[in-house]
């Protein structure tokens, strides 16, 4: 089972549906997260030519103008999604497993770079090349963390270039996860995936072999 998640950076510029449909297909995934999608409407016919013949169950918050979007999906074969919710910048909704019956909640996170805030957080200054942080927001990012008690799965890269003389490169994307969630999928790994055409890279989470299914999981991505 894996899932992925891509700040597209807008999925009606040229090339970026090829490039979606090809990642999906490639990896066989399960679960999709699009952030920035740029769409304030997406059509039952362009969700369809995301996955082709296979059935996938969409909720999407709508962009606005050109700013944000998000699309959430996942594999109806696999799985039955249930309470939605659409905040201003995210959606999170409940994935149950057809086949064992365990469910969790997913929410996909992206944050505006517009007068609304920058949600662009790193964890410290190894996150980031060359350039300046903000210790303060560091901390802050870092006590949200700690208090919910959620892991980061590391993938030890960075995910998004600023495309400037001087590169700036920093690891703006994370996937965060309960200890009960990680308790259920002990094995699950995240690997970056090639970017273009987008500036910014996919991240794939493998969950791999399942071992245990207790209580409730909870599982955050962070844009």
């Amino acid at each position: 089972m894996k899932g992925i998640f891509w700040n597209i950076r807008g999925l009606g510029k040229i090339g970026r549906i090829p490039a979606v449909v090809s990642r999906i297909r490639d990896n066989h995934v399960d679960i999709v997260g699009i952030v920035e999608t740029k769409k304030e409407s997406l059509s039952v016919g362009l969700l369809k030519s995301l996955t082709g013949y296979v059935e996938f169950d969409w909720c999407y918050l709508p962009a606005k103008g050109s700013a944000g979007g998000i699309l959430v999906g996942c594999n109806l074969d696999k799985f039955a999604m249930s309470s939605t919710v659409l905040l201003q910048f995210s959606v999170s909704v409940f994935l149950i497993d057809k086949k064992t019956g365990f469910s969790w909640k997913l929410v996909v996170v992206y944050g505006s770079p517009y007068e609304e805030g920058d949600f662009n957080l790193v964890r410290g200054p190894s996150e980031k090349t060359y350039s300046r942080i903000n210790h303060r927001w560091v901390d802050s990012f870092n006590d949200w963390i700690n208090k919910w008690a959620l892991i980061d799965l590391d993938h030890s890269n960075v995910t998004e270039t600023n495309n400037q003389e001087t590169l700036v490169k920093a690891r703006l994307y994370r996937i965060l996860v309960s200890h009960s969630w990680d308790a259920v999928f002990p094995l699950a790994r995240v690997k970056i995936l090639e970017r273009p055409p987008s500036d910014h890279n996919p991240l794939l989470i493998d969950i791999g072999v399942n071992v245990f299914y207790g209580k409730k999981g909870f599982i955050f991505e962070k844009w």
